[in-house]
Formats: C-alpha cells, structure tokens, sequence
C-alpha cells in the first residue's frame, strides 16, 4: 500500500468502522470531510478541488483487480457483472482470459480508457474505478476505439449489446464502440471520473488515438463531442444502487470515491450550466434516489419524469426482416434504447432508404416500442410530408415536422398508418416510466408478464439474461433493469 496521506488512512479507517459490506452506504460525515476541500469552489476550480480529494490512492496490483471484481463486481447470483455481454456467467478469477475465439469464452480487465492511449502509465493501468470485466472476445472488438454510437454495422455482441461501427455522434465520424444504454452513465461517469483524478496527467493522454477524445489540456480535458455525449448518457442513465455499491466497494479496496456517482449533478457544476456557481456540500445534489420497491410497481426511480429517445436519424439504422401476425412482413431496428419496426402491411413496397432519407409507403404500419410513449415527433423531407394516419386520426405537417403528443402504453405503439409516401428523415420520441393502467390488463391482479424491450415474450418472471425488460403485474407496468 503507497500513497496514502494520513487523512486519507483515517476517513478510510471510519469509512471500514462504518462500511460492514461495499452494499451499505458511507455516512453524511465522512463524506463531507472527504470532500471538503471542494466546497465553494466553481468550474476548473471545482475539478481540480476534487482531484486533490480523490487522486490519492491504494494503487491495487494488476493481477490484484480479479480478486477485486469478487467485491467490486459480483451479480446478485454470485457470477460476475459483464460490462460488454449480457449472455456471460463468469465466475471471477476462475474464468479470467486466457484464449478466446467468442463471445462466451472468458473474461478479461478492460480499461474504459484504453491504456495505449496513456501508454500503460501507472497507476491509471490497474484503477479499479474504470478497469471494469468484460468478455474477452467482445473487449477484443472495441480494441482501443472510442466510445460512441453507432448502428452496429461493423459488429454487435450477442442480442446487440454492445455495437462497434461508424460514429454518428456530431463531430466524430470514426470507427467508435457503443456500449449498452443501460451502461452508458456508469461509463460517462467514469470517464469524468479519470478526467479529474488524474488531472496532472491527463493532458498527454492523446497517444493512439486518444486524441479524439481527450484535448491535450487539464481542463477541460475532453472534447466536445464526448462531453456533450457523455454529460447526455449520464442524464439517460442516472445513478442507481448498482452503482452506489460499486463506489463503496471502490472505497473498500482503494481508498478513494467517484464524486460523480456521490453528486450526480457535478458534471454541470465542473463542465455544464453551474459552472458560475459555487458548489455546496450541503445542497441537494440528486444523490437521495428512489430505486424500484418490487413489491410496489408504482414506485419508479423517477416517477412522472419524462425523457427522449433523442433523435433518431431512420436512414442510418441497421434494419433487418422481421413479421407480425397482424401487420405481415416487414423491418425492425434499434436506437438509443427504442425498438422500431415498420411493417409493409396492406403495401406491397418494402421500406426504402435513399440517402438520408426513409421512403415509406401507403398502407405501412411503424411500431415503436421500449418505453411508454408520450409523443413523437416526425421529421419529413419538403413535398413528401403527406399526413399521417395515427390511431385513426389524421395529422398533417406543418412545413416539414409533424408533433404528435399523447400517451400509449408499452408495446406495441402502433405510431401510424400512411395515407399515400412519406418521406422522413428522423424521429424524436419521448418517453415516461410513469407506470399507468395497461390497455389490457392481465386477468388478475398478481399475475406477472415480462417482455424485452421488443416487447416480445419472455415468460412470468425475470430471466437471469443480463438486459432491460418491461415487467407487467396487473393493471401496472414497470422498466426492470437485470445487471
């Protein structure tokens, strides 16, 4: 054990009185007098106030992480928590990479920031905090890439987990890899973590390739592209008790903290809209989150809260054949935690792509689901904005978007029938967990029915599959994220 102040020895030693398991959760106290440096301070102040609270820490071994995933990242069944695949049972240690030839094979320490972009630099090499386990063979198909999205051309994992292909985020059109939306605030948060810990050291991190995410500067470090993405994912994805845990499990074993995961609102105060303001330890930060009560589906991380898909640019998805015993044959994709699926229907032409735009014809039908629907919002290219049939009611453009507000149940939204084609170029769809009555209620009021979020069936109880799913317990429904 190196590089510990004596401050830190005791408010670690407090934190393990305190701590019986990385489960329970460090005391208001202790927490405040870790971070009190930081109070007060703005901006790049309030980085670097931070990177004198955290960047003094255990530097655990290489080889020492695999004992600490058995702390850090242990599934409720006792397997390990797979960052990339959702179709792994990893024991850890036991299954730790050897040879791979697939997905499914082993397990290895993955660096979210690769480390031939800091040049194997310690200890950066072996920070528990962002060298997380990942199957082998899936860590091996982001190679040292970016994180981004993408449609998943070039590879997907298995059930499309994790997606590896042409970045579609504005200002980065390279090759980029895509981990899972249900991962995607635990991986920004990490990224603003190491943005900040190593402050000092940060700014030669543009080996690689590293130069198309990080600046070459101590602040703000990242680049745009990134932030703005990463500070989105964060938004998308806030922090839940799986990722509490694995902060307190991080304390346990390395002595420091992400403050990004105890303040989850300190990105704005370091890099968004707060940066004139002063932070207070004291203030609501967002960090008291409800989590999921699974005897009480009405009781949601975030009830009433309302969110966007963002936008979804149709052309650029990956389609591929699927069929509906009402609808006929068709398409389906996915984008940004939404399945859509468009339907030929009572039309004898195929969903078309030209260019930039999606050519879809009368008599079609789109679905989307994933999430319950508030609106959506169509935009068409100029003299091909015919109106669109939705549940009945016609609606027409006004110049080229069309805003359809109201509110449908989980699966299947059928979103609308075409009068004659339309061409459109994207969607934005907005979306509630907000649990409300289902349109068809499951006969009694005990009875549970689990879907994915393709709203396809997958029996009366979670499965142990890693993934998102829509959980129906009489007249509610709740989102059920498995880990």
């Amino acid at each position: 054990m190196k590089h510990i102040h004596t401050h830190l020895r005791r408010l670690l030693a407090a934190a393990l009185a305190c701590v019986a398991t990385a489960a329970m959760a460090i005391d208001d106290a202790t927490l405040k007098s870790y971070y009190a440096g930081a109070s007060g301070k703005k901006g790049a102040a309030l980085k670097t106030a931070f990177y004198n609270c955290i960047s003094e820490h255990t530097t655990i071994s290489y080889d020492g992480l695999h004992e600490a995933y058995k702390t850090s990242d242990r599934r409720p069944d006792g397997k390990l928590r797979d960052w990339y695949s959702n179709i792994t049972n990893y024991t850890a240690v036991t299954d730790k990479a050897g040879s791979y030839k697939k997905e499914g094979d082993c397990y290895n320490r993955e660096h979210s920031v690769p480390q031939s972009w800091f040049n194997k630099g310690t200890p950066m090499r072996s920070d528990l905090v962002h060298v997380i386990p990942t199957d082998g063979y899936v860590n091996n198909r982001r190679g040292n890439l970016p994180f981004g999205e993408n449609a998943g051309e070039k590879y997907m994992s298995a059930n499309a987990y994790s997606k590896v292909g042409a970045c579609t985020v504005s200002g980065y059109t390279g090759q980029c890899f895509e981990p899972n939306d249900e991962i995607k605030g635990d991986i920004a948060r990490i990224y603003f973590y190491m943005a900040t810990c190593y402050e000092n050291r940060i700014s030669t991190w543009t080996l690689s390739g590293g130069d198309d995410v990080f600046d070459g500067t101590a602040y703000p470090a990242i680049k745009k592209w990134t932030l703005d993405m990463m500070m989105r994912w964060a938004r998308q994805d806030p922090v839940d008790d799986v990722e509490r845990e694995r902060n307190e499990a991080v304390w346990t074993l390395q002595g420091n903290r992400n403050p990004y995961v105890d303040y989850p609102d300190l990105m704005d105060y370091v890099w968004g809209a707060k940066t004139t303001e002063a932070f207070s330890l004291d203030a609501d930060h967002g960090s008291p989150v409800t989590p999921d009560n699974p005897d009480n589906p009405d009781t949601p991380d975030n009830p009433g809260e309302e969110a966007t898909s963002g936008s979804i640019d149709l052309a650029a998805l990956t389609w591929t054949p699927t069929s509906d015993a009402t609808y006929g044959s068709g398409f389906k994709a996915t984008a940004n935690g939404m399945t859509l699926a468009y339907y030929t229907h009572q039309s004898a032409n195929p969903v078309i792509t030209v260019g930039s735009e999606m050519r879809l014809y009368k008599g079609s039908v789109f679905v989307i689901s994933g999430g319950r629907i508030k609106g959506v919002t169509f935009h068409g290219v100029s003299s091909y904005t015919a109106p669109l049939t939705i549940f009945g009611q016609s609606y027409a453009f006004a110049g080229q978007t069309l805003t359809w507000t109201s509110e449908r149940s989980v699966a299947p939204f059928t979103a609308f029938s075409l009068s004659k084609q339309v061409r459109i170029t994207s969607i934005d769809v907005r979306i509630s967990d907000t649990p409300t009555a289902l349109a068809a209620p499951i006969a009694t009021a005990d009875a549970v029915a689990v879907f994915d979020v393709s709203g396809n069936y997958v029996g009366t109880s979670l499965p142990q599959r890693k993934g998102i799913y829509i959980v129906r317990q009489g007249t509610h429904t709740r989102k059920q994220i498995v880990r």
